[in-house]
């Protein structure tokens, strides 16, 4: 594609302000390879804000818009960058694809895997490529403790894994962007897809292909959400507890503990532990790494996160460097960003593309149809489709 890749920002909520960060962090470390050119938002001033961000750093203002159909028709962008809520993510990806311009997809990609199947056909069959947009696993903190736990093997063979976040935190169904957060079939669910859905991909990277999953879970907070989106005033129906197993096809097996509506002390942690040590995960344990990982090792010894990102980096040569950190960019969103418009460019395949999404979110539906079934289920059934009974009500809401 000659010139750089045209991209419009459509959705331009909450977390549009983290992918403008990336735009940012980008073209200021000299990155050409794509200008920005549409925010579209059906909240215009929304995208008219977006829009003096970004021109304030990029020299142009993008075009405003409030409807994709007037984005498409303008013919201003090449691609789109998504970033609306879950329940439009079809809705929206499908007729952009449709209308030529390549898309990526926030996590999750779709409400449910059926959903995702129909945004992943869309791509197919316009020649159009999908990307997903999932920034954890790019960033030099997550990298880098994934690469000390399978190529540098530091703590050497992995035992068990712990992820645990218990707490007393009810969510502000006030907020506008958490009203459809408590509604089942405008999210797909709770914590399980929303910020799980980077642990469900990140686990993945980390221990490889899942075999069986068994999953319980509850929702004691059933509070009555004033004025959610496209269904009103309704009771919250999304879990807010949750004990999964997950066994991997390694023998691994990884327990996944979740509350925020049990009293008491909150206790959050994320361990790793091996034949030769331990990772302590030491930010947020849904988004395994992006806040460092410390290792402390058989004889006592302790490597600081700053040691193993230090060590990794030595590790990659400067080609690899320029590929998984463009620009010596490490920030996740700024990386998705760069991988998205330059796969466009050279027609590579992206670092995930709708088949990956696909298969990230699906360890989230393998917890909720085991949990719906009160049985295991096999990862590829859920995979595959023919395991899908909590994801069926969904669907039929959509007409899917």
């Amino acid at each position: 594609m000659p010139g750089p890749v045209r991209l419009a920002l459509v959705g331009c909520g909450w977390i549009s302000e983290a992918h403008v960060k990336g735009y940012r962090d980008l073209i200021e470390r000299g990155c050409d390879e794509f200008v920005v050119t549409a925010c579209c938002d059906l909240k215009v001033e929304s995208a008219d804000t977006r829009a003096d961000e970004i021109a304030a750093f990029q020299g142009s203002r993008p075009e405003v818009f409030g409807h994709t159909d007037e984005l498409v028709a303008a013919g201003v962008a090449d691609a789109a960058d998504l970033c609306v809520p879950h329940y439009v993510h079809h809705s929206v990806a499908i007729p952009l694809l449709e209308g030529g311009l390549h898309v990526m997809v926030e996590k999750p990609m779709g409400l449910t895997n059926k959903i995702t199947r129909k945004i992943i056909e869309a791509a197919e069959r316009t020649g159009r490529l999908l990307a997903y947009g999932e920034n954890i696993r790019r960033c030099l903190t997550a990298r880098a403790c994934e690469w000390a736990i399978n190529q540098r093997r530091l703590i050497g063979d992995l035992r068990l894994v712990t992820i645990h976040s218990v707490s007393h935190q009810a969510f502000d169904y006030d907020n506008p962007a958490f009203k459809w957060r408590g509604v089942r079939v405008l999210t797909g669910g709770g914590m399980i897809l929303d910020s799980g859905a980077h642990f469900a991909d990140m686990i993945q990277v980390l221990l490889g292909e899942v075999d069986e999953v068994v999953c319980t879970m509850d929702t004691y907070d059933t509070r009555t959400i004033a004025g959610a989106p496209v269904v009103g005033d309704v009771a919250a129906d999304v879990e807010d507890t949750w004990h999964a197993v997950i066994t991997f096809r390694s023998g691994l097996q990884v327990t996944w503990t979740y509350s925020r509506s049990l009293y008491g002390e909150g206790l959050t942690f994320a361990r790793y532990y091996g034949s030769a040590g331990t990772m302590t995960d030491l930010g947020f344990p849904f988004h395994p790494f992006q806040g460092g990982g410390e290792a402390v090792l058989a004889d006592g010894t302790t490597l600081s996160s700053e040691q193993i990102q230090l060590e990794y980096l030595m590790s990659l040569s400067d080609q690899k460097k320029a590929i998984l950190f463009p620009y010596g960019a490490t920030d996740g969103f700024a990386i998705e960003v760069w991988d998205f418009v330059n796969a466009i460019a050279t027609g590579r395949k992206p670092e995930m593309d709708g088949a990956d999404g696909l298969r990230a979110k699906t360890l989230s539906e393998a917890c909720y149809e085991s949990a719906t079934a009160g049985r295991p289920v096999k990862f590829v059934d859920v995979l595959e489709g023919s395991v899908e009974a909590y994801q069926a009500s969904i669907d039929a809401f959509w007409n899917i």
